[in-house]
């Protein structure tokens, strides 16, 4: 029967079935019956020739296929919708898996129910997110940036509704600085609170949300059949807190291994980041490589068999938000990555310091305008290239102020930004420092200051003056350099040999400036997820000398 037509069509004009006669007016119709039905058809079906009756067995044989197909594709759908673990999360924007994509991926150190032994916990419920991922994926899904955020991370934490384990009210705003340690917001409020924390801390509007646990993540590397890794020349990686033994060379590990291996940071690093979280970046980040590398040469993503077998294992394992809790939705986004080659992948560690508040020696603080420079390359969509971006010289604006008490040097200074093309509004003093700065308002100065910062000799710090919890995208304007008895002055042009020799000038006949910062002070820790997964590892550290 064709889509549209009911048992009453059946009576209107023209409409017959074979061995029927059409209707005598004023006369009840009857039905025919049986026999003439089959007499009408078999006679229907002689006249046919061999290639018609050939056509309409192979027609019936894919008809009956598809039925098939479509029913086993609507059991399996039910049976992966059936295992989501999804949440409710605000703030998110939860529009569809296609085009331009922001998601948060949190990892859970909760042990309460886990299997396995995964150290000591005061506190088995605690859901700290030791692992957090900010992955943005452009509209086209063909170039992806995975931001890690350290989990020792203080920022500024805004009000959250308390989870029932930790009370019944509202978890007031902890001011920034000093905040609060960013991988305590999902265990204090859940879901909601970092999502809210992050969003705020960066100025991107998140659209999903996944989760992971201990138990989930072993799973999931199961399910791609293990993961390959490698360890450094030397003495292996050796971890008495993870449990990781493993000597130098590439690896397959599944389950606890894998679990071990990016978990491990007592075994790992070397000088003050010895035994920290920075290294143990460094190895998941490898780790990620390695997935993504292995997921590409197998086609995974091709494999509808294999490719629903992941599924199976991820709507299992993983908790995630109503916008992606459906099979549909996690099979869709799945599926627009097909083309996202390892190379596109950029794996980026957000730049942090240590012992620049007081009290907080031991925990992180983040760097600035480095951090803010890619929170801006997120919410904008640009690429990484292997450094932070720069803008042309002519587009930002300064104002130069002295605090060093120096006649003079604010316009000295001035006037050597001008050479190299910055456009510099005015200059003036400022209260007497020791360390020169450079003071911007939200995101959208945060590329100027920075570019500010790597025409002067010696790196300077860096300030946003927009204090939480005011939106910290801001919008264009000046930035403010402020000169410190710490000043060491401009970079003079860069003069190459053939500027020298009146080529490679601009119109203005300045040579041109390399601004390229891949290296030192205000350089990114990043990789590439084509990289050979034995480059970027962080060397072997005694074990147990840090506890």
């Amino acid at each position: 029967m064709s889509y549209g037509v009911t048992p009453r069509d059946h009576d209107e004009p023209g409409f017959s079935l074979p061995g029927r006669a059409e209707p005598v007016a004023g006369c009840r119709p009857q039905p025919p019956s049986a026999r003439s039905l089959t007499t009408g058809l078999r006679a229907s079906w002689h006249r046919q020739g061999k290639l018609a009756k050939a056509g309409y067995l192979i027609a019936t044989l894919v008809a009956v296929v598809a039925v098939l197909a479509s029913i086993g594709a609507f059991a399996l759908y039910r049976q992966l919708d059936g295992s989501i673990t999804k949440v409710a999360v605000g703030d998110l924007s939860g529009r569809a898996v296609y085009g331009a994509q922001n998601i948060l991926v949190l990892g859970s150190q909760e042990r309460l129910g886990q299997h396995g032994n995964f150290g000591y916990e005061a506190y088995p419920g605690t859901t700290n997110s030791d692992n957090l991922l900010l992955i943005h994926l452009d509209a086209t899904h063909t170039q992806a940036i995975v931001l890690s955020i350290p989990r020792d991370l203080f920022v500024y934490q805004p009000a959250c509704k308390e989870r029932s384990y930790v009370g019944n009210g509202t978890w007031p705003a902890q001011s920034y600085p000093p905040g609060a340690i960013i991988d305590g917001a999902l265990n204090i409020g859940g879901p909601t609170c970092a999502v809210r924390t992050v969003e705020d801390l960066t100025g991107i509007k998140l659209d999903h949300f996944v989760e992971f646990d201990f138990n989930s993540f072993r799973t999931m590397v199961d399910s791609l059949g293990g993961v390959e890794v490698c360890v450094p020349p030397g003495p292996g990686y050796h971890d008495r807190y993870s449990h990781l033994n493993l000597s130098p060379g590439k690896h397959l590990l599944k389950y606890n291994q894998a679990l071990a291996y990016v978990r491990t940071r007592h075994g790992v690093g070397s000088g003050a980041n010895a035994g920290g979280d920075l290294p143990r970046i460094q190895l998941q980040q490898a780790f990620i490589s390695s997935v993504v590398q292995k997921v590409q040469s197998q086609g995974l993503l091709t494999n509808l068999p294999a490719l629903y077998g992941i599924a199976r294992t991820a709507t299992r394992a993983l908790t995630v938000d109503t916008g992606l809790g459906s099979a549909t939705s996690l099979m869709s986004l799945a599926e627009s990555l097909t083309h996202l080659q390892p190379r596109n992948v950029s794996l980026i560690t957000l730049p942090t310091a240590v012992d620049t508040y007081p009290g907080l020696q031991s925990h992180l603080m983040a760097v600035q305008p480095q951090d803010d420079v890619l929170y801006q390359m997120v919410r904008t969509g640009q690429l990484w290239h292997g450094q932070l971006p720069v803008l042309p010289y002519k587009d930002v604006k300064v104002q130069v102020l002295n605090g060093t008490g120096q006649a003079g040097l604010a316009a000295q200074a001035a006037a050597r930004l001008r050479l190299l093309g910055f456009d510099v509004t005015g200059v003036g003093n400022a209260a007497a420092t020791s360390t020169t700065t450079v003071d911007y308002a939200g995101l959208d100065q945060a590329d100027g200051a920075y570019t500010l910062m790597t025409a002067l000799t010696s790196f300077p710090a860096g300030q946003n003056t927009l204090a939480e919890p005011a939106g910290q995208v801001g919008a264009p304007g000046t930035v403010t350099l402020t000169l410190g008895t710490d000043f060491a002055g401009v970079n003079p042009p860069a003069v190459t040999h053939r500027a020298r020799h009146g080529r490679n000038a601009g119109k203005s006949g300045r040579p041109r400036v390399s601004r390229a910062v891949r290296n030192g002070p205000g350089a990114v820790q990043s990789r590439n997820a084509a990289a050979s997964i034995c480059s970027g590892l962080p060397p072997a550290y005694n074990p147990g000398a840090n506890g």
